[in-house]
């Protein structure tokens, strides 16, 4: 099994909480690897001379938002031969400046490393200039001065974000299901959910969650690009995207989103789409007493007529059918 060798890279002010998720779900998958298939240090931004009395070996602090200090192994040089980055930061990354660190993201980038933003780190990897012509994940009350700084790099509505190697994550929680995609990339879908089951999901979370986030995970392993668009559309069935303006969200053209849909789900995205906000039409027939006037409202249908087409398309019964047959029912 081959070694993946991981840096942590933490700026000061970085999120302790995306950190620590990040480091637990490694060290469980050693654990139950019974091996470490992830060696991991942790580093700070800075960077020795030989004049410098913090030599790369001296260990110095960084201390999180929360004023927590974390102790480290040494500077940017330690970083040089990694296979995979986490860059840690929160407050103050849109203002920091590192060219040091920006050039080690770069020769990283350049030898197809991954790289992994967390929380706020978006505004580094931008800065490094590593996301033009791509998207990104940040804490979403950062999301408008990114814009500002970074009009032309979309920002999406995702838990976290796969381009090609460069990652990035909506800090917190989000951190632990973007882990357990890279987790997955390595080791597969069923050690990844052994790792899940470490930190007892299954107790804070209802079963249906559960089993959408094991969904959205087996399809970001299909393509990280269906992944992305599918969670998008399961956020706005009331008020659905057209399918170019899904596109541009996640950071692709249309016709890509069209050759990734025909290639995994044998359908386009529209089709997709559509199905989505029936099955779930058909749930709120079934679950609710709503009318179907507000049913057909409720997953993005302004026509009545539309919508009872569309669904007999589906089902081969009329929305009025299957209402009838389930108060037969109870």
């Amino acid at each position: 099994m081959k070694q993946v060798k991981v840096s942590f890279i933490l700026l000061p002010g970085f999120a302790l909480t995306s950190f620590s998720l990040a480091i637990e779900a490694l060290s469980v998958a050693n654990l139950l690897y019974a091996e470490e298939v992830y060696q991991y240090q942790i580093c700070h931004a800075h960077v020795s001379n030989n004049n410098d009395s913090h030599s790369s070996n001296h260990q110095t602090t960084v201390t999180s938002s929360n004023h927590v200090p974390i102790e480290t192994s040494g500077d940017l040089n330690l970083c040089q031969n990694s296979d995979l980055i986490f860059v840690c930061g929160y407050l103050n990354t849109a203002d920091y400046d590192n060219p040091a660190l920006f050039s080690l993201l770069r020769s990283v980038a350049r030898k197809k490393g991954r790289i992994a933003a967390l929380s706020c780190a978006s505004f580094i990897l931008a800065k490094a200039g590593l996301l033009q012509g791509k998207s990104c994940t940040l804490v979403p009350e950062y999301k408008t001065t990114f814009t500002e700084l970074y009009p032309d790099i979309s920002i999406q509505e995702n838990l976290y974000t796969v381009t090609d190697n460069l990652l990035t994550s909506a800090g917190g929680t989000a951190t632990l299901d973007m882990l357990l995609y890279l987790i997955s990339q390595d080791h597969g879908r069923d050690f990844a959910h052994n790792t899940s089951q470490q930190f007892l999901l299954e107790r804070i979370r209802s079963s249906e969650e559960i089993q959408t986030s094991r969904r959205h995970l087996n399809l970001r392993m299909k393509s990280p690009c269906l992944g992305a668009a599918v969670e998008l559309m399961e956020k706005h069935i009331s008020h659905p995207y057209q399918i170019t303006t899904l596109a541009n969200k996640i950071g692709t053209t249309q016709r890509n989103l069209e050759t990734v849909f025909q290639k995994y789900e044998q359908i386009s995205p529209g089709r997709y789409y559509l199905r989505l906000r029936l099955q779930q039409a058909r749930k709120m027939i079934e679950e609710t007493h709503l009318s179907l006037t507000k049913v057909a409202q409720a997953t993005g249908f302004s026509s009545q007529s539309h919508f009872s087409k569309c669904f007999k398309d589906l089902y081969h019964q009329s929305p009025s059918e299957i209402r009838q047959v389930n108060s037969s029912l109870n």
